[in-house]
């Protein structure tokens, strides 16, 4: 943690606290090597004496080399629980006696020098000289073993330890309470410019808590706060007449935007409507010099033919081609009024269920289907909110032409289903018919378009471009696909379709003879 970052009464705190601890560890370090430099003094006096007196008992036993007096003397140190090993030792290092006699030889040296005073391993390790009468006669070993000694050390130690954090406990205490008392003004003064500065609110004081250096600081800050809540209120009413000026253009403005996108909105539109419906009229122009006029070229031909007198016989085949040339412009003449009605209608949408309408379609195919082979597959279809009289048509369209494009089929095959088309329900219509060539389907929407010959197909080339304004209408649209003489499939969405599969129970199939 940064110190420079942390707030002031934690600042406050770890000063203190280090103070304190410092002064604790300082004192602990100097009454620990004092109490270790006691008790080695203490040690070496104590020890040597005990090692010079033994060495005066058993003088006179070394010196005869009386091996059990000097085992005597030796087993006196059992008084001295400290003592852990002890010998006797004559002339030439020979040993006299030991202690405790059950000892291992082994640890004891064999050569002992004399005067020497060693800590090593946990033990003072003596080494005495024995005097008779002036002359060294031997020496004494004593091994001082310092475990007792280092137990009562590791207790005082531990009691220090336990004294240095209660210490530090009470620190920790007067620290918190002074840095109060000290950081409290600071911290007062701080938590009223914090409050300034989030909330922007120049009226608040900081509370004066003395006359110190601290006071004279709350004085200035509160001054201070004074003249910018004057200036700010100032500004205030300034950026309220402002804002005012601001709302009444921005209002404005605003008008101006909705009048505009408005505008542009009825522009754009009747753009569209325009587009729509100058390709509509060039349709219309086309099919008026072109498609109508070929109904008329036929009927003043045959009538030609009966002004020049043709025979009887072939009058009335005259006559019934004049006849079949009117009832196909009236034909046309009539799916033109159809699909400019289209254009001109309201959706009247309603909950419909679309089994029920291709049924209402087949009851009026049925003189087209008399005498045919026709295999129907019908599926369970979703319910769809639509117009009803609209939607019929689209049925009516695709089925008949499906019924037209089979009839060079001995055993017509047509399926009307529901199947997921791109992540969304559509519903398809597929033939066995004649087909067309699928790189054909995107004339196959347009206006007097057609792929099959009028001698072999009858038609007007509205049907599908109607079907396609239908399903635009209801926010759908339609594709084609097919082979040559294989048949086609139509599959067609509408925005307001139930997305939900097939039921289970498969389609239902019916037979028309």
């Amino acid at each position: 943690m940064n110190l420079r970052d942390a707030p002031i009464r934690e600042k406050l705190t770890v000063a203190i606290m280090l103070t304190s601890t410092v002064v604790l560890f300082l004192t602990a370090a100097v009454f620990i090597g004092r109490e270790v430099r006691t008790f080695h003094r203490t040690l070496a006096d104590y020890s040597g004496t005990i090692a010079r007196i033994t060495a005066a008992q058993s003088s006179g036993a070394v010196d005869y080399e009386d091996e059990a007096g000097c085992r005597k003397i030796l087993s006196k140190l059992t008084s001295e629980p400290s003592i852990s090993l002890a010998a006797l030792y004559g002339r030439n290092y020979k040993m006299l006696a030991r202690y405790p006699e059950s000892a291992d030889p082994r640890l004891f040296p064999t050569t002992p020098q004399t005067n020497e005073y060693r800590i090593e391993h946990g033990a003072v390790n003596i080494l005495t000289p024995v005097r008779q009468d002036n002359r060294m006669v031997g020496c004494l070993y004593l091994k001082w073993d310092l475990s007792q000694a280092y137990r009562h050390a590791r207790w005082d130690a531990g009691i220090l330890a336990l004294v240095l954090i209660g210490s530090l406990a009470v620190g920790r205490v007067i620290s918190a309470v002074l840095q109060r008392r000290i950081s409290g003004p600071i911290l007062q003064l701080a938590g009223t410019a914090r409050a300034v500065a989030v909330n922007r609110d120049y009226s608040v004081r900081a509370e004066k808590q003395g006359n110190d250096e601290l006071g004279l600081l709350t004085d200035a800050f509160n001054q201070m706060l004074a003249r910018i809540h004057t200036q700010d209120e100032s500004l205030r009413q300034r950026e309220e007449q402002l804002r005012r000026a601001l709302q009444s253009a921005e209002s404005a403005a605003g008008e101006v935007r909705v009048l505009n996108a408005a505008l542009e909105e009825r522009v754009a539109s009747r753009t569209a409507e325009l587009a729509a419906a100058n390709q509509e009229l060039e349709a219309f122009t086309y099919s008026v010099s072109h498609d109508l006029r070929a109904p008329i070229r036929h009927i003043e031909a045959y009538a030609q033919m009966l002004e020049n007198g043709e025979e009887p016989a072939a009058f009335l085949q005259h006559l019934g081609r004049i006849r079949a040339g009117a009832q196909n412009m009236d034909r046309m003449v009539d799916d033109l009024l159809k699909l400019s009605r289209i254009g001109r209608s309201q959706l009247k949408p309603a909950t419909v269920q679309l089994n029920t309408i291709v049924e209402e379609v087949l009851a009026e195919l049925k003189p087209e289907t008399a005498n045919r082979d026709i295999e129907w597959r019908i599926a369970a279809l979703p319910s769809a909110t639509v117009d009803p009289g609209l939607i019929k048509q689209v049925f009516a369209n695709l089925i008949s032409n499906a019924v037209k494009f089979t009839r060079p089929r001995a055993h017509a095959l047509i399926e009307i289903g529901a199947e997921p088309d791109q992540g969304a329900a559509a519903i398809f219509i597929r033939d066995n018919g004649v087909g067309f060539d699928a790189k054909f389907a995107d004339k196959l929407f347009n206006v007097f378009q057609r792929l099959h010959r009028a001698e072999q197909f009858e038609g007007s080339g509205i049907g599908l471009h109607t079907v396609q304004r239908i399903v635009r209408l209801h926010g759908g649209t339609i594709r084609a696909e097919a082979e040559l003489d294989k048949g086609a499939t139509f599959h067609f969405t509408l925005q307001r379709l139930e997305a939900r599969r097939v039921d289970d129970s498969g389609p239902v199939v019916t037979k028309a003879q």
